[in-house]
């Protein structure tokens, strides 16, 4: 029930270089299997034969990019805050669509209809653009519906 301790058998160890060496190595060890980690999670998504999966990413992959473009050209052009403001709207947008991607992929297994939840995103999204000074409300609407052509462009190239 009760431990006894030997106070004799203290022993004070100064790390020398040999253990910080072997410590570092050790976290240089824990540090790899954390990124290997992550990547294998990234792989594993990305190797994941679901062809929808795969549409999602590609469509998720197209809107960014086009949203970057098009927030720097109007930014270039049109202003910084105009930029700005097409992509914190174009961000919204991806969101949006994940949610209804989401919402989508549960239909028919897990539910019978699709959710109503990422309509709360344009709300938001109009919420905030109007009470933040550096977001003008119709750029970040535009921004907003910038997963639309990206959608067009994907389809119409197959």
């Amino acid at each position: 029930m009760f431990t006894s301790v030997d106070s004799n058998r203290k022993k004070i160890e100064h790390p020398s270089s040999e253990n910080a060496q072997f410590s570092q190595s050790l976290d240089n060890s824990i540090i790899k299997e954390s990124k290997s980690g992550i990547a294998t999670k990234l792989d594993n998504l990305l190797s994941n034969h679901d062809e929808y999966t795969k549409l999602q990413l590609t469509i998720f992959g197209i809107t960014f990019i086009f949203s970057i473009f098009v927030a720097s050209i109007t930014g270039l052009f049109l202003g910084f805050t105009f930029g700005f403001s097409i992509f914190i709207g174009s961000i919204a947008g991806i969101f949006y669509l994940r949610l209804l991607a989401k919402s989508v992929g549960k239909l028919g297994k897990e539910s019978t209809g699709v959710s109503k939840l990422q309509l709360i995103v344009p709300v938001c999204l109009f919420i905030f653009a109007s009470k933040l000074g550096s977001l003008n409300i119709f750029p970040a609407m535009i921004g907003f519906f910038i997963y639309k052509p990206s959608l067009i462009f994907y389809f119409s190239r197959s």
